[in-house]
């Protein structure tokens, strides 16, 4: 996803506008009397020039410190970069937090087995419009490289559809191998040897790895039930998790998507 035929399966795009912040200027006012006699006024300007003074030199040390700290956080790799103190996000993005709810994992059998119209079907709804891709604007703003370019606009993948992409393309190739062993279709030998060889495959099982480690779910397991009563295997089934809302996934992706791919298959 997000590869060099990109520009085959993207044609058109919407982008959404952003309204300029207007600011008010402040006034300001001479704080000495025009009345007071010359002496005076020059004792009192040399007594608000003392008393500015301190202030003024804190202002500037303040100034120079965050300059200093805001080049070395985009000098170094986005991973270095963190807010004052450690708090806020570590990277800046345009993508807003999501609420969280409770999801219990449960096999569904429409995604474990092999395929069918009606579940290859499913496996492709689990993208969204535009195959996952969304528009940003003023990309640069957030430290992001250049995304591919379209009409209006350019466009990014989101990780999670990445992630999905790549679970679909080895769902496909992994029951094209199962169906040719179990049927002796002429041929199968070489597409395993093709297999081996593919790089986009071997992408995918890196990127999954990257992908779980870095979003580190630590959800406590126990074990299921056995028919004789013993507790020993742990499958992941009927554990509750804390995960992203999906109907809020869905909105995010509903107002930001590209809306012209004209290719719905998971695995493409």
């Amino acid at each position: 996803m997000g590869y060099s035929n990109m520009r085959n399966i993207f044609a058109n795009s919407v982008k959404f506008g952003q309204s300029p912040t207007r600011y008010s200027r402040v006034k300001s006012e001479d704080p000495l009397d025009p009345e007071m006699p010359d002496t005076l006024r020059r004792g009192s300007v040399r007594r608000s020039r003392e008393a500015w003074k301190s202030p003024l030199l804190v202002l500037a040390y303040a100034v120079l410190t965050s300059t200093i700290t805001c080049l070395v956080m985009w000098t170094f790799p986005p991973n270095c970069r963190r807010g004052a103190g450690g708090e806020g996000p570590l990277l800046k993005t345009p993508v807003p937090e999501f609420p969280k709810e409770i999801r219990m994992f449960e096999l569904n059998t429409m995604y474990a087995d092999p395929p069918t119209p009606e579940n290859n079907q499913a496996w492709n709804d689990l993208l969204p419009f535009g195959r996952g891709y969304v528009f940003v604007e003023n990309a640069a703003e957030y430290g992001l490289e250049p995304g591919i370019e379209t009409e209006y606009g350019e466009i990014y993948s989101v990780a999670l559809y990445h992630q999905m992409h790549c679970l679909g393309l080895v769902r496909r190739n992994f029951w094209r191998l199962v169906d040719g062993i179990l049927n002796n279709r002429p041929g199968v030998a070489d597409e395993a040897r093709a297999e081996v060889q593919d790089s986009h495959t071997g992408h995918c099982f890196d990127y999954f790895r990257q992908s779980f480690e870095c979003s580190a779910d630590m959800t406590l397991e126990w074990p299921r039930t056995e028919k004789d009563g013993r507790r020993y295997q742990v499958d992941g089934g009927n554990i509750p998790h804390v995960c992203a809302s999906k109907k809020a996934l869905k909105d995010y992706m509903d107002f930001a998507h590209f809306n012209n791919s004209h290719n719905n298959d998971i695995a493409a």
